[in-house]
């Protein structure tokens, strides 16, 4: 199958760093500000100067503050990207308090951090819900390969292709996507992609990304997808796509 590879605007815009200059800082996910389980688990990235500091990260303990309540979060391994990302797991060592809203003390492992998703604060902060959720996730329509795109920036080029997952679920969810070549021998790529009203991006932006994408190559992803609190969605079959090819300049 070889999807459609429009130059979309719209995939810019939920592209979650299709930015101008190359940015240095973290991601925290789920986003802050959002309501999450009592169970819920985090996930933070670094990228730029902050992708190796986070990788050293794993062991290190923060902290979960809210009035009258501060929760032990364990740093656990994750995953590296072959272009300069990196993320870890962040677990609770307890259950969150229902409606209440908790501050990560990112500073504690990391001074003068800056939280890229989260409006630059050092202290994401999420709201927690009324209780665990202990359901697994509920595929709606089978995922499937919507679109593609690519970009040239000032600062090199931008790669993605776009992968459509309609779930039920009512926390914020994320896949772990393992991306190999297709009929080549390489080794396959191993990371993680938040979802953003169903639609997860596979690929690259001119600075760094996920995962690495050739010009017009043929690749197999297989995906799991968890919400939250770590619950994983039923397996589905692994999707095929070609990279986005590279448009021809203007004279």
């Amino acid at each position: 199958m070889r999807p459609v590879v429009p130059l979309l605007v719209l995939l810019l815009l939920t592209a979650p760093a299709a930015r101008a200059a190359c940015p240095d800082g973290v991601r925290v996910f789920p986003a802050p500000g959002a309501v999450v389980p009592t169970n819920t688990r985090f996930l933070l990235e670094g990228l730029g100067a902050f992708s190796s500091r986070v990788a050293e990260l794993p062991g290190r303990v923060l902290r979960l503050q809210a009035d009258g309540h501060e929760v032990e979060v364990r740093v656990q391994r994750g995953w590296s990207s072959p272009l300069g990302r990196s993320a870890v797991v962040l677990r609770p060592s307890g259950p969150l308090k229902p409606g209440l809203s908790y501050a990560l003390r990112l500073d504690d492992v990391l001074p003068d951090v800056k939280v890229l998703n989260g409006g630059g604060s050092a202290f994401p902060e999420w709201h927690s819900g009324r209780g665990q959720d202990v359901s697994r996730p509920r595929w709606l329509k089978r995922p499937a390969v919507s679109e593609g795109l690519f970009r040239r920036t000032r600062d090199g080029t931008e790669r993605f292709v776009k992968l459509r997952m309609t779930l039920g679920e009512d926390s914020p969810a994320y896949a772990v996507v393992t991306l190999s070549r297709r009929d080549e021998d390489m080794a396959p790529q191993h990371y993680v992609t938040p979802l953003h009203d169903g639609v997860a991006l596979v690929g690259h932006e001119a600075c760094s990304g996920a995962f690495a994408l050739e010009d017009g190559k043929s690749y197999r992803a297989k995906l799991e997808v968890f919400d939250a609190a770590g619950n994983t969605a039923p397996a589905v079959p692994p999707l095929q796509f070609e990279a986005p090819v590279a448009t021809q300049e203007s004279p």
